[in-house]
């Protein structure tokens, strides 16, 4: 029930009672306290300074705990919100209830059952019809990558920008605990407080000292010693960009070089496989596929064995053309909107299977839509020699 102000609708148990019985509730069943609702009467113009949100448990236990809440966006951007390490689309949705706000309301487990039957008003402050719905979703680092390629580290002579932290924060709709594990994923540098990615060929140089190192001193390609070589290279190249590099593409073996008791290093062979096929793609495009993993072969350290499973993400083998063909392609050249992705995917070939695919499209799943659902839903699933491939949905 509702009316304009509180003198007005002033009701008493026996209003109560009159109320329930065409409700046909049983008075027995009822609690002793009935609350009546009024409208205040700045009840819609309180409405402007208040917007409802749905939170889910995740949401509600980070508020109560004192977290804050960060929407996140540019102006052209469908905005999201972010907890500490969670991120939401942000969405206005509409209801056909009444959706009341009051000062105060009592829940039946504060009221006394044995307490004397009574009548308490409750002020409305605010009628609304929408309000903020929120859906996890995965965060878009898209834009972080892209911001890190359009200017990558090539060296002292070359030192180009960077982004801080806190404007990486500003302009990357993830939450800070999304966005350092983004980072760390595109293996991201911080020089002097500011994030950057390497340049691949100023990459390769820097490896290439470390190689370079490696056979001055004849070590065997796991035999290798870290601080006496980032001592000695030190003069050549920033501290910060040796240490990245020789832990990108090293990793300790678990074994102590005797008498010293110095930690021996040998190399990431997936790293490092993926450095070579990138410096060879870069110049062309589209390879024959014989030529390109001779070519890949030949080019990598000796220890190294390449296998195409290493080009996840990086590139695709077309075998649907005579000779087979190598092609070079990074989700950043692919359109975000699901159907242009899938339209170009099928451009590049007709038919993926499910773990080539994976890496051009996981960016468009989220925490409700997994990406089984998303391929069913895009691409036609065959069989070829005993081997399941997506093709596209429609014919053309």
């Amino acid at each position: 029930m509702a009316c304009e102000a509180q003198s007005d609708c002033s009701r008493s148990v026996q209003d109560a009672d009159i109320i329930a019985e065409k409700a046909k509730l049983e008075i027995a069943d009822l609690l002793p306290k009935a609350q009546t609702l009024y409208f205040s009467e700045n009840c819609h113009s309180n409405k402007s300074q208040i917007t409802l949100l749905e939170a889910d448990q995740h949401v509600l236990q980070h508020v109560t705990q004192g977290g804050s809440l960060v929407i996140r966006g540019d102006a052209a951007d469908a905005a999201v919100l972010c907890t500490s390490d969670r991120t939401y689309e942000l969405r206005e949705a509409e209801t056909s209830n009444s959706l009341l706000v009051l000062d105060s309301l009592s829940w039946p487990e504060e009221m006394e059952r044995a307490a004397a039957r009574h009548v308490t008003g409750r002020q409305v402050t605010g009628t609304f019809f929408t309000y903020l719905e929120l859906r996890q979703c995965r965060p878009r680092v898209r834009r972080l990558r892209q911001l890190l390629a359009a200017d990558p580290y090539r060296g002292r002579l070359e030192p180009g920008l960077g982004y801080s932290l806190h404007q990486l924060e500003d302009l990357v709709q993830a939450s800070a605990a999304e966005l350092t594990t983004a980072l760390d994923y595109c293996h991201a540098l911080q020089l002097e407080g500011q994030y950057r990615a390497l340049e691949c060929e100023y990459q390769f140089h820097v490896f290439s000292l470390i190689t370079k190192y490696m056979e001055e001193n004849s070590w065997a390609a796991d035999r290798v010693l870290r601080d006496v070589t980032l001592r000695t290279l030190a003069d050549l190249e920033p501290r910060a960009v040796l240490e990245f590099t020789f832990s990108r593409y090293l990793q300790p073996t678990g074994e102590q070089l005797e008498g010293t008791g110095e930690q021996l290093h040998m190399f990431r062979e997936e790293a490092v496989a993926r450095l070579f096929a990138e410096l060879l793609l870069r110049s062309m495009g589209t390879f024959n596929l014989a030529d390109f993993l001779a070519s890949w072969q030949q080019s990598v350290p000796e220890g190294v064995t390449t296998s195409l499973e290493q080009l996840r993400g990086l590139a695709v083998v077309n075998r649907e053309v005579s000779p087979e063909v190598v092609v070079r392609l990074s989700d950043l050249d692919l359109p975000e909107e699901v159907n242009g992705r899938f339209q170009a995917l099928f451009a590049v070939k007709q038919l993926w299977a499910p773990e080539e695919m994976q890496p051009y499209v996981e960016d468009l799943t989220s925490p409700t839509l997994k990406i089984g659902s998303l391929l069913a839903k895009h691409t036609r699933l065959s069989t070829r020699n005993g081997v399941k491939m997506h093709g596209p949905k429609h014919a053309h």
